[in-house]
């Protein structure tokens, strides 16, 4: 009972701190509030629409205009220029007007009705893979539609029958089914993984922020006098103020996700939010360690957010980390946003068993046990003030 007084009194010291010290207040409370609700309409539409692109036609036929028509007709592509030549097209592309070109010869229609094989020129910049690829797999829809369409109608005035003429023309087809993610929005997968980055570093930086205090303006004796010299009530009053706001900013989130962009839960809820939880406690170690170690907010604040950020590149967010150079793949397993966000996907998204995530939250248990090692190293600094007042 003397434990919980202890604790609670640590927490009210905190919330007092949090309530009067701005920048504290805005790491803590309006941060994150501006971060969802940026990430939240930057993916509220959830797909990629409407990208615009230039054309130079020199066919000007009925056939390339209905070429044209077809691509400008799909949910990706919006035929936006119209050009006289390829450099007018490229200078568009160089100023970021368009994002790529499509080139069709003077030729088109006459090579198609003479049977004389005929392509239509696209380019795209390759710098940003995501609309290449929408672009590209938008054109090659159309140029394929109307490419079976021009060869059904041969085989039929050949007297083909209708269904003879589609096999003739697709022999083989391919029956896909997207298990996780049916109308393949980004949304479903970036805005949530974007969300929990940001709560990745604004945990780091508010827990390196909230210890480093203490040393840097020599309160650190008086933080621990408020819990009654109990340095484990100390620590665990001065963490909860952070892992509560932070838990209720990714139950923020989670509503979000569900109940305006849609998303449905797949598999537990009660297990995504007890790993959330367990997912924030354990960023918190590793910001206690890393204050600790260095007992320098500037350098502690500087050495956490480069780590927090290190976590969007190696959890697999952008760019799959079976992709990666297998001397790198190892240095994935030291962030805990690997494994919260594998446990996500898994629960939210897959349906999977609880049991395939298990092995995920156990390792996130012992990120948290990072305490347990610098213990020692804790009681050190804050009770020995060569490690105060350092910039």
């Amino acid at each position: 009972m003397q434990l919980i007084n202890n604790i609670l009194s640590s927490f009210k010291r905190e919330l007092h701190e949090i309530i009067h010290d701005r920048l504290y207040r805005a790491i803590m409370l309006v941060i994150p509030f501006v971060m969802i609700l940026f990430f939240t309409l930057m993916f509220y539409r959830g797909e990629i629409v409407d990208l615009p692109i230039a054309v130079v036609d020199k066919s000007h036929s009925p056939m390339s205009r209905k070429l044209l028509t077809m691509i400008d007709a799909t949910q990706g592509v919006k035929i936006a220029y119209e050009t006289q030549s390829i450099e007018e097209a490229k200078e568009l592309m160089l100023h970021g007007k368009a994002l790529a070109i499509i080139y069709i010869d003077k030729d088109f229609e006459p090579n198609i009705f003479g049977g004389i094989p005929t392509k239509v020129k696209g380019y795209t910049l390759g710098t940003n893979i995501s609309a290449d690829g929408v672009i590209e797999s938008n054109i090659q829809q159309a140029v394929m539609t109307l490419s079976s369409g021009i060869t059904l109608n041969k085989l039929q005035a050949m007297g083909v029958g209708h269904n003879e003429a589609v096999v003739e023309i697709i022999p083989i087809n391919i029956l896909s089914h997207i298990v996780a993610n049916p109308y393949l929005n980004y949304g479903y997968y970036l805005a949530p993984l974007f969300m929990f980055m940001g709560i990745v570093i604004l945990t780091v930086v508010s827990t390196i922020y909230a210890f480093g205090r203490e040393l840097r303006y020599s309160t650190a004796l008086e933080w621990l006098n408020a819990s009654q010299n109990s340095m484990p009530a100390a620590v665990i009053g001065k963490m909860l103020p952070v892992t509560i706001i932070m838990t209720i900013m990714i139950q923020l989130i989670l509503f979000i996700l569900m109940f305006i962009m849609g998303m449905e839960c797949s598999g537990s809820y009660l297990y995504i939010t007890l790993s959330s939880i367990l997912f924030i406690i354990a960023y918190q170690s590793v910001a206690i360690t890393i204050i600790l170690l260095t007992s320098n907010l500037r350098l502690g604040l500087s050495l956490g957010g480069g780590y927090a950020v290190m976590a969007f590149t190696f959890s697999g967010i952008t760019f799959p980390v079976t992709a990666m150079f297998d001397a790198i793949q190892p240095l994935s397993k030291l962030f805990p946003l690997s494994y919260f966000s594998e446990i996500f996907i898994d629960q939210m998204m897959l349906g999977a068993p609880i049991s395939y995530d298990t092995p995920k939250t156990l390792i996130l248990m012992l990120f948290i046990l990072l305490i347990a090692f610098i213990w020692r190293r804790l009681n050190r600094v804050v009770h020995n003030e060569k490690y105060w007042r350092k910039d």
